[in-house]
C-alpha cells in the first residue's frame, strides 16, 4: 500500500485496465522492493534547493511525495499517472500538477530559473511525427539548473536516448553512480543495474 506521507501528494498507479494492471496506491511490482526508491529519495535531495521542480516520468513512483523542501511548483508528466492537483505541498503553498499526458502534447517552457528536471527510468517513446525527446524537451534539459536522470543500463531504449540528452550539457555530473539494486523482480525487466546522474546538485 502507498505510505501516508506519499499518499497526500497524489496517486502514483494506473487505474487497472485488466488483471495485471496496479490499483491507485499499489506499487507496480518492479517498484515494489523497498531499495527501488532510493533514486528518488536521492532526487528529492538533489532538487532541494530549486523552487520549481518539473518530472518527465513518474507514474510509477512520482518525485512529488518525496520532495522534503517547500517548492513553489511542481509539475510530473506522465501517460499513466491519474491526474492531480493539489495547491499546497509540505504545508506550504505549491502548484501541484500530475498531468496523464504524453510529454509532446504538454507545453514545456522552462519556468524561471533555478528550476530542476528529472528523468527516472528514462524510456522516452516517439509519439505521433514527434521524436522521443523533442526539441523542447532538450531545451529544458540544457537550461536546467539541476539536471537529474535515472536509467536501466541493460533497457535499449534507455541506451539509445542517453548520448542525447547528455550532450545538452556543457557541465559535467556533479553525481554520477551506479547502482545495482538486488530484486527478481526488478532483475526479471532488466532494471536492476542503473546510472544515476546529477547535473548542477550542489
Amino acid at each position: 500500500m502507498m505510505p501516508e506521507d506519499l499518499r497526500a501528494a497524489g496517486p502514483y498507479a494506473q487505474p487497472p485496465t485488466n488483471a495485471s494492471a496496479a490499483a491507485p496506491g499499489v506499487l507496480l511490482p518492479h517498484l515494489s522492493n523497498p531499495a527501488a526508491p532510493l533514486r528518488q529519495v536521492l532526487a528529492a535531495h538533489a532538487v532541494r534547493h530549486c523552487p520549481h521542480v518539473i518530472e518527465i516520468g513518474g507514474a510509477g513512483l512520482p518525485i512529488t511525495g518525496f520532495l522534503h523542501h517547500r517548492p513553489a511548483s511542481v509539475t510530473v508528466i506522465d501517460p499513466k499517472i491519474p491526474a492531480f492537483a493539489a495547491e499546497t505541498l509540505n504545508g506550504a503553498p505549491c502548484r501541484v500538477r500530475h498531468l496523464a499526458a504524453k510529454l509532446q502534447q504538454v507545453p514545456l517552457a522552462p519556468p524561471d530559473r533555478p528550476f530542476a528536471l528529472v528523468l527516472l527510468g528514462l524510456s522516452l517513446k516517439p509519439f505521433g511525427a514527434k521524436a522521443a525527446m523533442p526539441p523542447e524537451l532538450l531545451a529544458l534539459a540544457r537550461a536546467a539548473s539541476v539536471l537529474v536522470i535515472d536509467y536501466a543500463l541493460d533497457l535499449h531504449r534507455a541506451k539509445n536516448l542517453i548520448g542525447t540528452l547528455l550532450a545538452t550539457r556543457e557541465d559535467a555530473p556533479t553525481i554520477d553512480l551506479e547502482i545495482t539494486i538486488n530484486d527478481a523482480a526488478m532483475a526479471r525487466a532488466g532494471y536492476d543495474r542503473r546510472r544515476w546522474l546529477a547535473f548542477g546538485a550542489p
